[in-house]
């Protein structure tokens, strides 16, 4: 998944579509990565393999991500040993620094999410539901946080028509999987004490 994410963002931003435009801004927001670290974490069965696996799937999908844009064309930079000044090399000190700095956001980011999925179904125990919350709604808080700075800085931009909506539908359907997972939590605290009391 981690490489389907990282190549399928640019590749669909290019074919100019609507509908590819719509699926590239999602695949290439944060919360989809911290999506990518959680669903590792989520399946992995220790919390140090949480960790370094989300680690690992962000890696893959940044580098994936910047080597799809690279073919692309991106990252050229003008030739300077060109006397016309009109040829282009490509800058692999563009290329490789961001490569780089977005991994030390996963080295940082992806295994805090892969623990997050790893602790939201690890926890034992009658009050295991309210235990696993707080981990089960890290991702609908960071694609609220998300939508809403991406929607204050990107209404009035050249996107806005297409990323507004995008952003808006997303935060609700963030918002409504927290409200379900909450009640769901405290419906599943509640009901061993409903039938011990009966």
């Amino acid at each position: 998944m981690a490489l389907t994410v990282g190549v399928s963002g640019p590749l669909l931003e290019a074919t100019g579509s609507p509908a590819g435009h719509v699926v590239s801004v999602i695949l290439v927001s944060g919360w989809m990565y911290a999506l990518i670290a959680f669903g590792t974490g989520l399946a992995a069965r220790s919390k140090v393999g949480a960790a370094l696996t989300a680690w690992g799937a962000l890696v893959v999908t940044v580098t994936a991500y910047y080597t799809t844009k690279a073919t692309q064309g991106d990252f050229r930079v003008p030739d300077y040993n060109d006397p016309s000044n009109t040829a282009e090399v490509f800058g692999w000190g563009e290329f490789l620094s961001m490569i780089a700095v977005w991994c030390v956001f996963a080295t940082v980011l992806g295994p805090l999410c892969g623990l997050a999925g790893h602790l939201s179904r690890a926890a034992h125990g009658p009050r295991r539901p309210l235990l696993r919350l707080p981990f089960q709604l890290a991702i609908p808080v960071v694609v609220v946080v998300e939508t809403t700075m991406r929607l204050t800085h990107e209404a009035g931009g050249a996107h806005a028509s297409v990323v507004g909506p995008v952003w808006t539908v997303t935060r609700l359907l963030a918002l409504t999987a927290a409200l379900f997972l909450v009640a769901a939590a405290v419906l599943a605290t509640r009901r061993p004490q409903s039938t011990t009391a009966s």
